[in-house]
């Protein structure tokens, strides 16, 4: 049995951490993971569960809103049944957000993230 040149300490036992530690045992790296707490005891373990689409950055910040749906896109794909659908509302509450609607959903559709107008009794109802 020969032994890794090399040995990573991968400090912070969160999703991220978890997986670099398993991408780099894979490639054959000696690998030690060290959490503070229990595994994922962090945000990790907080998280909301949701899959971003990258909506609320589809105005300010393109590249974000394309990277968030992109990867948001791989994930369904190579992890089918791994993610409730719960298509998420954007709310227009007041004249502001009425002004900002026609920005917001070409930001969205020029990044690639799929809009559905609703009326109010629409969305409501899908709530």
């Amino acid at each position: 049995m020969t032994t890794a040149p090399f040995h990573v300490l991968v400090v912070g036992g969160g999703g991220t951490g978890g997986a670099l530690a398993h991408d780099l045992t894979l490639r054959g790296l000696r690998v030690t993971l060290v959490e503070r707490g229990n595994a994922t005891s962090g945000t990790t373990g907080r998280h909301h569960g949701l899959l971003h689409s990258g909506a609320r950055y589809a105005v300010n910040d393109r590249e974000s809103a394309v990277e968030c749906i992109e990867e948001n896109q791989i994930l369904r794909r190579i992890c089918p049944g791994s993610f409730e659908e719960n298509d998420g509302l954007f709310v227009a509450l007041d004249d502001e957000d009425i002004a900002y609607r026609d920005e917001f959903v070409t930001g969205c559709k020029e990044s690639g993230i799929p809009v559905e107008e609703l009326r109010p009794d629409e969305a409501l109802a899908r709530e």
